[in-house]
C-alpha cells in the first residue's frame, strides 16, 4: 500500500481481496444472525470509513455496505454506522449517500475515532446483532478497544447462546509491525523511537511482542498476529478467530491480515467460504491486470499449492483420514479448520464435497456429501 495521502486514489490488489470478502461475508452474516433478530434488524459499524469511494469511482467499504443493505432490504434490515476522524471524508461520505439516494433512516455518519464512538454505537444498537469493521491505516486501534467492542455488550446472567451477537473484522497491518520492529532492532536513539514502540505496545496490549520481533525467525510477524488474536479472545471470553492474509501480488509478502473474531462456529465457516471466494476473485483480478500489461497475452496460471484445487482435495482427504484414525466420526461444524488444514483460505465447500465423494467411493465413510455440509457428521466405515 501507499502512503495515506494516496490511499483513496484507486484500490490496490489487497483492497480488491478485502472488498470481495466484505461483499460475500456481510450478507452471509446478516442473513444468519438476522433470521432470529427482532424485526430482522442488524447493524454494521465501519469505524474507519474514509470517503466511501475511490477517486477512480471504485466503491470503498462504506458504499459496499450500503449497497448490501439495499440489496437485502426485502429479507433483512441492515442499519449502517460510519465514522472517520477526517471531516473532509465525512462530508464526502454524506454527499455520496445523498447522490445514491440511500434512505437517511438506514445509516448514520459520525466524525471522530472508534474510541470516541464505540460505546455510544453499542448503546444505540442495544441487543441487536452488531458487525464491526476496523480498517485503519496502520496500527491505530488500541487492544483495549478491540476487547471492549467484543465483550462490552455481554449481559450478566444471560446464557452464551442468548448473548447479543457481536462480530469484529479488523485489519492487522504487517507493514506497521515490520516497520516498528525495525525501530526496535536498530541502535537509533532518536526521539520518536520510544513513542513508536509505545504505539505498538498500545495496539497489541503490552510489550510482549518485542521478544518475538527480536528473534526474527521466519514467520515472526504472523507469530505476533496469532499471539495478539489469542490474547484478544482470552480477554474478551467466548470468542474464536480466523485470519486471512492479504497481498498486493501472488508472490508478495502479506500487506496485512484480516482477523475475524466471532463467538459462533457458523461465523468461522462462512468466513472460510468468503475467504476462498475472495481469493478466487483476487487471483482473477491479478491475471487480468497482467494480461493488460502484456497486450492481451494469456497468462498461465501457477500450479503451486495455493492455486491447485486438486491438491486441496487431496489434502482434505488426508486430513479426514487422519481424524478418523483416532475416532469414529468428525463433525464438520466443529472440526472444519482441522479438516481444511493448510487449505484454509483456499478451499471451500465444493472442495470438501469432492473430498467426501472420494472417501465415499472408496467405502471409507458413510454417505454424507449431499446438502449443506456444515451440518454433517462424517462417520467412518469399518
Amino acid at each position: 500500500m501507499t502512503n495515506n495521502s494516496t490511499f483513496f486514489e484507486a484500490p490496490q490488489a489487497a483492497a480488491i481481496y478485502k472488498h470481495h470478502l466484505l461483499r460475500r461475508y456481510i450478507p452471509a452474516w446478516a442473513g444468519k444472525v438476522g433470521s432470529s433478530a427482532p424485526d430482522r434488524l442488524v447493524y454494521v459499524y465501519d469505524a474507519y470509513a474514509g470517503p466511501g469511494r475511490y477517486d477512480n469511482q471504485a466503491p470503498g467499504s462504506p458504499e459496499l455496505v450500503v449497497d448490501t443493505a439495499m440489496a437485502m432490504a426485502q429479507l433483512r434490515t441492515v442499519h449502517s454506522v460510519f465514522s472517520d476522524k477526517d471531516s473532509g471524508y465525512v462530508d464526502q461520505l454524506r454527499q455520496l449517500f445523498v447522490e445514491k439516494g440511500v434512505s437517511p433512516d438506514s445509516y448514520c455518519v459520525l466524525r471522530g475515532s472508534v474510541e470516541e464512538h464505540i460505546e455510544d454505537v453499542s448503546a444505540a444498537v442495544g441487543d441487536a446483532p452488531l458487525f464491526v469493521f476496523l480498517d485503519p491505516f496502520g496500527l491505530t486501534v488500541p487492544f483495549e478497544t478491540v476487547v471492549q467492542t467484543l465483550a462490552g455488550r455481554r449481559k450478566p446472567g444471560w446464557s452464551p447462546m442468548s448473548q447479543p451477537k457481536t462480530e469484529l473484522l479488523m485489519n492487522f497491518s504487517y507493514e506497521a509491525v515490520r516497520r516498528i520492529a525495525g525501530v526496535l532492532r536498530s541502535n537509533s536513539t532518536h526521539g520518536r523511537r520510544d513513542a513508536q514502540l509505545a504505539t505498538l505496545d498500545r495496539a497489541l496490549g503490552g510489550d510482549w511482542w518485542r521478544e518475538i520481533a527480536i528473534q526474527s525467525d521466519d514467520g515472526w510477524v504472523h507469530d505476533i498476529l496469532v499471539e495478539f488474536a489469542t490474547r484478544v479472545t482470552k480477554a474478551a471470553g467466548r470468542f474464536d478467530f480466523i485470519t486471512a492474509d492479504v497481498s498486493d501480488s501472488i508472490t508478495a509478502q502479506p500487506v496485512y491480515e484480516l482477523i475475524l473474531f466471532t463467538a459462533h462456529q457458523d461465523g468461522m465457516w462462512e468466513m472460510a467460504q468468503a475467504m476462498s471466494l475472495a481469493r478466487k476473485d483476487w487471483r482473477e483480478y491479478l491475471v487480468k491486470q497482467e494480461e493488460k500489461k502484456t497486450s492481451g497475452q494469456l497468462v498461465m496460471r501457477g500450479m503451486d499449492f495455493s492455486d491447485d484445487p486438486d491438491a486441496w482435495v487431496k489434502e482434505i482427504v488426508a486430513n479426514i483420514r487422519a481424524l478418523l484414525a483416532g475416532r469414529e466420526s468428525v463433525a464438520v461444524r466443529r472440526d472444519f479448520v482441522t479438516i481444511y488444514g493448510k487449505t484454509l483460505g483456499f478451499a471451500r465447500e465444493r472442495h470438501l464435497r469432492k473430498a467426501l465423494k472420494l472417501l465415499e467411493g472408496e467405502g471409507l465413510v458413510e454417505a454424507c456429501s449431499g446438502g449443506k455440509l456444515v451440518t454433517k457428521v462424517i462417520k467412518g466405515l469399518p
